[in-house]
């Protein structure tokens, strides 16, 4: 298990690699977010502060690493979250830090020797390409398959009763791809230059690349998402933990590969075109943020790393971004909240006039001794499959299939036996403390009152 936790976190410390180490290469007359003409380009001085940028983005990621193998120490699923989050949030700061720091340097060189490019506050925009752009999007048809994906996994759930979390996520998913491919296929027709045929060129290589990227992971995480699903109807939960691992590389090698495959045939053909408009834009952005009043797009190329951005400086692009933002604190800060809970829990049986009343955080329980057809204590715990709950090294809580025993409730901490198992009518409840002592007197109440 911990193996797969540090994949996923060695993936996410790659993309973060990857994605600043772009911002050494030049890209439409940019370097390290900084426009400079091509005379600049081989100065020496601009050749040394892209070395030392190299240098510094790799001794940082060598230190990610370090403090991603210091995470994984702990057991708990609170501490891996919380350190996990402050880890992704200390090496974003650091990248950012060291960008800006390189930046600075060069916008100062810059200066000193004016190397001043293009305009600085004009919209390029070819009107032939606007009237064109209508046809360049990958069809939207293929977001059908997902919408039936998500339609198959509500059926699943109601037939078999098991949980919506699967059908409502792979639905979520859909939309927000759909919305990334909606305002992709609307990018501003712009006039990168003076000909229209390399306009229409480079403009159709960006909403066609883009609209088929979010299409494709689309499709890839749906198929994803089922597969998780029917792995936890019908095996262990391993699966589930390789599948998330899969979606979060596909998904990370996906946007990187179409932003490097987009850059690099737009670079192509206009470093062939003798007549290519360069505008200078510096001062829109500050870091990876783009605050530009005058342009209208919501999402813009990024200037460092792969993908879009949002333009703060629209209405629309300033709600995403500081929504996004406050979404992603109010759910981590929630997620905490609940994973502490889930570690730090003590589960509790009582027995009060002729219920029996099973305390635990999200998933407790209540039941009539009535319903109670036989009462044992076991030693070891089934193999199990997970349908909607927790597990780890040290506990399981919730929503089980439980070998030999089939649709169970689960409250156990795991290396301290016994533990009970209570059957009623198409279920079984698996409960223990943490104290055997405490176990056996449960028990011995559960078999008086039924």
């Amino acid at each position: 298990m911990k193996l797969m936790l540090f994949s996923t976190l060695l993936i996410v410390a790659i993309s973060f690699f990857i994605s600043f180490q772009s911002a050494a290469k030049f890209r439409k007359n940019v370097i390290l977010n900084v426009t400079l003409p091509q005379k600049a380009q081989d100065h020496p001085q601009v050749r040394q502060l892209i070395t030392g940028f190299k240098r510094a983005n790799r001794l940082l990621f060598l230190v990610a690493l370090i403090a991603a193998t210091l995470i994984l120490v702990p057991d708990e699923v609170s501490s891996f979250f919380l350190l996990t989050a402050l880890w992704i949030g200390l090496h974003l700061l650091g990248e950012n830090v060291l960008l800006n720091y390189y930046s600075q340097k060069l916008r100062d060189l810059k200066v000193l020797n004016e190397w001043y490019v293009g305009p600085t506050n004009v919209v390029s925009i070819d009107l032939i390409v606007s009237r064109e752009k209508g046809k360049m999007p990958v069809s939207r048809l293929w977001f059908l398959p997902p919408v039936a994906v998500s339609l198959y996994l509500f059926v699943l759930a109601s037939v078999r009763g098991g949980s919506f979390a699967f059908a409502i996520l792979n639905l979520g998913h859909a939309i927000l791809f759909y919305l990334l491919w909606s305002v992709s296929s609307r990018e501003r027709a712009s006039a990168y230059s003076e000909n229209t045929e390399v306009n229409l060129a480079v403009t159709k290589i960006s909403i066609g690349g883009w609209t088929l990227c979010w299409t494709a992971l689309a499709n890839i995480h749906s198929l994803l998402l089922l597969f998780s699903a029917l792995v936890l109807q019908y095996s262990s939960t391993q699966g589930l933990g390789f599948a998330v691992t899969i979606a979060i590389f596909v998904t990370l090698a996906g946007i990187f590969f179409a932003g490097s495959s987009i850059r690099r045939r737009q670079n192509q053909i206009l470093n062939s075109d003798g007549t290519t408009v360069i505008v200078d834009e510096d001062h829109y952005w500050t870091g990876g943020v783009y605050n530009n009043p005058h342009d209208r797009r919501i999402l813009v190329e990024k200037r460092v790393g792969y993908g879009q951005t949002m333009n703060v400086g629209t209405k629309k692009g300033k709600f995403l971004y500081y929504g996004t933002l406050a979404m992603v604190t109010v759910l981590m800060v929630g997620l905490s909240f609940v994973f502490v809970s889930l570690d730090s829990a003590e589960y509790t049986l009582r027995i009060t006039d002729g219920k029996v009343v099973v305390g635990a955080p999200l998933y407790g329980f209540t039941f009539s001794t009535d319903d109670v057809r036989s009462v044992s204590l076991v030693n070891s715990l089934p193999h199990r499959s997970r349908t909607n709950g927790a597990e780890t090294s040290q506990y399981a809580i919730g929503h089980f299939q439980m070998v030999g025993y089939g649709k169970s409730r689960v409250y156990v901490y795991k290396g301290s036996p016994p533990y009970i198992v209570v059957e009623l009518p198409g279920l079984h409840i698996f409960f223990n403390t943490r104290d055997a002592a405490q176990t056996q007197k449960i028990y011995r109440e559960l078999r008086n009152a039924s």
